[in-house]
């Protein structure tokens, strides 16, 4: 026994002799994070060294916690709060200190869940909305999130921070559900807890209400239904119905149109709509309540639509009455009614309009037009004149010569205007020249006057000219 202790003693002074005591520094390793209430494990040893040495575990300031006797050394501790710090080992012989391992205590994550603000999640566009993850319990978390699907770091669409999302300006795009999920960063056995959706509501702004007006008789009385709509917005929203600037009815809808229901005289007056939200009140332009019954002549416009080679292919006929606000149109053909289709023609705009779509094809003969009240069906039929639309080769004329003869036109205005101003000009010299030589002018001698000549040259040219146009 004596034997092997100096053995073991010589060895051990020739290995610290040798390397200069740094041979025996020990290597510490373990977790950097570790569950409340779990157990962990150090190792130390100092490598290449096969002896048993006497090794502690040290925290912080050199607090003891365990010593082990052994070429490698393994120390088990179970988690909890005071566990956190910076641990080493030593080893007893020679005093040398290994490196240090950081040890967090961490919570497991229960309880994960959504917070918004402003609570609940309805907002307006353009107005900001801040969503947070929490959780019950955790520490040392990281967070995802989710809105339909899992968003992106980086996203344009949000600023994210820690457990926080961010929407400066919501639009419709930030509407829908959204979760997160609280996850400890820990690399063995990584816990989760998500959170329950949360459904944010982005609320359009409306637009200005439109006021329109139908009407229908019931056999005894006339009646006006009146609708008020919005193009766009989120609902619920208000309607007030105004007549003469009186509040006449309200209604209250989870839709973005409504309609009030008024029995009606010819004339009523001036209406209007508001719509409201809670952020917003806005009124429709005032509409007159006013109901014309058809009266009066009736016309029918033809228009002549031609093809890319100039060929008449088809007609517009348009329906115009004097007067009516609710007018019912029909069409007949040789005092034949006309359907609303045909092979060769179609009726548009509630049959105001008849489309003769291929002249040619069409059934030439007498076209008419009948208006009547669109409300009464009891009401009299007033019918146009008689049109006759048949076959036509008519062509337009084409309008390469169209400018061919507006430019020859124009030309001979240029020229008859200076051979106009030369005459005047060339008058008013002779004049002068009268004058100036009257008494060359009492003598016998005849001369031919010079402009006489330049009369007559003119009088060539301007023959020349207009022959040349074909004129």
């Amino acid at each position: 026994m004596g034997r092997s202790l100096y053995f073991l003693f010589i060895s051990l002074a020739a290995f610290v002799i040798c390397g200069g005591g740094s041979s025996l520094r020990p290597v510490l390793s373990g977790p950097s994070k570790a569950y409340l209430k779990s157990q962990v494990q150090f190792h130390c040893e100092v490598k290449g060294w096969s002896s048993p040495l006497t090794y502690e575990l040290r925290k912080d300031a050199g607090i003891l916690i365990a010593t082990e006797e052994n070429a490698k050394v393994t120390f088990s501790l179970k988690v909890t709060e005071e566990s956190e710090g910076k641990y080493y080992c030593r080893v007893t012989t020679g005093g040398q200190t290994s490196n240090t391992v950081q040890l967090q205590a961490v919570i497991p994550v229960v309880g994960a869940m959504l917070r918004s603000v402003p609570d609940p999640p309805i907002i307006y566009e353009g107005e900001p909305l801040v969503l947070s993850c929490l959780a019950r319990k955790g520490t040392h978390l990281s967070y995802t999130w989710y809105h339909k699907q899992e968003v992106a770091v980086p996203s344009v669409l949000y600023r994210l921070s820690e457990n926080t999302l961010t929407v400066d300006a919501a639009s419709e795009h930030h509407a829908g559900t959204y979760s997160c999920t609280a996850q400890n960063q820990v690399l063995t056995n990584p816990r989760t807890s998500s959170s329950s959706i949360l459904n944010v509501v982005v609320k359009k702004y409306i637009s200005t209400p439109k006021l329109s007006f139908t009407v229908f008789y019931n056999g005894s009385a006339l009646i006006a239904n009146i609708s008020c709509r919005v193009a766009r917005g989120s609902p619920p929203l208000t309607f007030r119905f105004l007549l003469n600037d009186v509040e006449m009815d309200v209604k209250r809808v989870d839709s973005l149109d409504t309609w009030f229901v008024l029995p009606v005289a010819l004339k009523l007056g001036s209406a209007q709509c508001k719509a409201e939200t809670q952020t917003q009140q806005l009124i429709s332009d005032p509409l007159q309540l006013e109901v014309v019954p058809v009266g009066g002549a009736v016309n029918v416009m033809v228009t002549y639509l031609h093809n890319a080679v100039a060929e008449v292919a088809a007609a517009r006929l348009s329906c115009v009455p004097t007067r009516g606000t609710f007018p019912a149109f029909s069409w007949s053909l040789n005092h034949s009614s006309l359907p609303a289709e045909g092979d060769s023609h179609v009726l548009t705009q509630h049959g105001q309009i008849l489309f003769l779509t291929d002249i040619n094809a069409a059934s030439p003969g007498y076209y008419r037009c009948q208006v009547r009240d669109g409300f009464d069906d009891n009401s009299t039929w007033v019918e146009s004149e008689e049109i006759l639309i048949k076959k036509t080769d008519l062509r337009v004329t084409p309008m390469e010569v169209i400018a061919f003869v507006f430019c020859g036109f124009l030309s001979m205005v240029i020229i008859g205007g200076t051979y106009c101003i030369l005459r005047n000009t060339n008058r008013g010299n002779h004049s002068r020249n009268q004058d100036v030589n009257q008494s060359e002018m009492t003598s016998n001698t005849q001369r031919v006057p010079v402009t006489d000549i330049s009369y007559q040259a003119q009088a060539v040219e301007m023959k020349t000219v207009i022959k040349e146009f074909g004129v």
